[in-house]
């Protein structure tokens, strides 16, 4: 089976932990949103295991950094073997992060830095931490730096950069150089100002991008354990002769059997401060799984390549297709009603069951809808696994079919159904059409990208318009209607 997508979702520092324990993804931590403009950094930084969380459920992205957390990110990214034995000889993790980082000269006595051992709780200033990043480059990547400043020039950098002394002058100099620090509104570097914990974390994924092109090219030896996303089961393991910057994606073999891989935000990469990575993949749909084993018959000999297009697996295929069109309109060319006699006379009603919300308390209710009589049976079952799932998503309010001429929706049809629409709103390019908010996560009737709602849609060939006609479910541009649900993915 060849490989479908990919995603790489939980990366792992060599040594840390057991293969049982894979790190927390960034989405299991209540006070980081998915909108928060630190979100993909420190995603990527939880994945690789160098950030934590405070306890509580919280990653705490707005709280201050202080020296021993930065310090511990700092060694867990670039002296992952100094701070395992710090570890290993009873140091605390923020004594450890000291320790591994003087060991790797990150933390240099020169460089007169106001941290000590007793001092770990204080609060870190973006000039330090500039000191600190620059330490991690490659030792030619420094000589460059502070060349090319010495030469060069700084051309009034920052409003506060003479105010610096000479190693923090270096340090933001290089960091700005390459992209990794910026200024403030009023032009200064604000040396002063204490980072907080999302700045720090993006500081430092922004300078191990640099390293690792630095780096690109160098050989590696990783270790990948393929992990069901949804058990955590440990599906292979497998050793690879790798290099820094390589794509995790072009190294990986077939995907074990009836898994796929999912595609990630980012493309991932083989990055210098990880050398063993846990790759989710998630087993297969349904009509994944029936295409796949139709194909294993034809390499069996016993079905032809000429039966494909005729497979019961395109019913729960997303998107439209010949055959969802000969079950819907008993032509294989059709995708819609000539008239509103010839619509109607193909609905039912059902009802179905679902959850609402009372005073704050979920409780048992049924909804009725008119659908296409030819899905009704399917439909039933998709609001009953809803219904039936952990999460007991509230559903206040359900509309299917609605016949509007001079239209060519698919409620039309029968064929789409509207979830919630004022706390699922309708929006081109952050202007709303339809309903009032767009919430996840804060609103209980505004469905999230990884609800259970969307996955099972989708599991039964349902497109959801949240991301079905943009890059993916952002309501910051792009077309999105995250109250629709349709079956031919109109």
């Amino acid at each position: 089976m060849k490989k479908l997508s990919l995603r790489v979702g939980a990366l792992l520092l060599a040594g840390t932990m057991s293969l049982s324990a894979l790190p927390a993804q960034a989405a299991e931590y209540s006070d980081l949103d998915w909108n928060h403009w630190a979100y993909e950094e420190m995603t990527r930084a939880v994945g690789l295991g160098i950030l934590q969380g405070v306890g509580g459920n919280q990653l705490a992205p707005a709280q201050t950094m202080t020296w021993g957390q930065f310090l511990a990110l700092m060694a867990r990214t670039f002296a992952p073997e100094d701070y395992q034995q710090a570890l290993d000889q009873g140091a605390a993790w923020d004594l450890a992060g000291y320790q591994a980082a003087e060991e790797a000269r990150i933390l240099r006595e020169r460089d007169d830095l106001p941290v000590t051992p007793d001092r770990l709780g204080e609060g870190i200033t973006r000039e330090d931490a500039a000191v600190l990043l620059y330490r991690a480059l490659p030792e030619s990547l420094q000589d460059t730096y502070e060349e090319q400043m010495d030469n060069l020039g700084t051309g009034g950098l920052f409003s506060d950069f003479a105010q610096m002394d000479r190693i923090h002058q270096i340090a933001v100099y290089a960091l700005s150089c390459s992209s990794v620090v910026n200024g403030k509104p009023d032009g200064s570097f604000g040396r002063y100002d204490l980072i907080q914990r999302c700045d720090g974390t993006v500081l430092l994924m922004r300078t191990l991008n640099v390293v690792d092109r630095a780096l690109a090219g160098e050989p590696m030896s990783i270790t990948v354990h393929g992990v069901d996303s949804e058990t955590g089961e440990i599906l292979y393991t497998r050793q690879y002769d790798a290099a820094v910057n390589q794509s995790l994606y072009y190294l990986l073999g077939d995907d074990p059997q009836y898994y796929v891989y999912d595609y990630p935000q980012s493309n991932d990469t083989v990055t210098s401060a990880c050398s063993t990575y846990y790759v989710q993949y998630r087993p297969m749909t349904q009509s994944e799984r029936a295409e796949a084993e139709f194909w294993d018959r034809v390499e069996q000999g016993l079905a032809t390549e000429d039966e494909y297009w005729t497979q019961p697996f395109w019913l729960t295929t997303q998107g439209a297709n010949a055959a969802k069109s000969t079950l819907l309109f008993g032509d294989p060319g059709k995708y819609r009603f000539d008239n509103r006699a010839e619509a109607q006379a193909s609905m039912t009603t059902i009802t179905v069951p679902v959850w609402r919300l009372s005073g704050g308390v979920k409780k048992s209710a049924t909804s009725t809808i008119q659908v296409h009589t030819a899905i009704a049976e399917d439909i039933k079952a998709i609001f009953t696994e809803i219904y039936n799932d952990p999460e007991q998503f509230p559903i206040n309010a359900a509309g299917c079919f609605r016949y509007v001429e001079g239209t060519s929706g698919e409620h039309n049809c029968g064929t789409a159904i509207d979830l919630n629409p004022n706390e699922n709103y309708q929006i081109r390019d952050g202007q709303i059409m339809t309903g009032s908010c767009w919430e996840p996560g804060t609103n209980p009737y505004s469905i999230a990208p990884d609800s259970s709602v969307v996955r099972i849609f989708e599991a039964h060939g349902w497109s959801w318009g949240g991301d079905a006609w943009a890059m993916d479910s952002d309501d910051a541009q792009g077309y999105h209607d995250y109250m629709h649900f349709s079956y031919m993915g109109g």
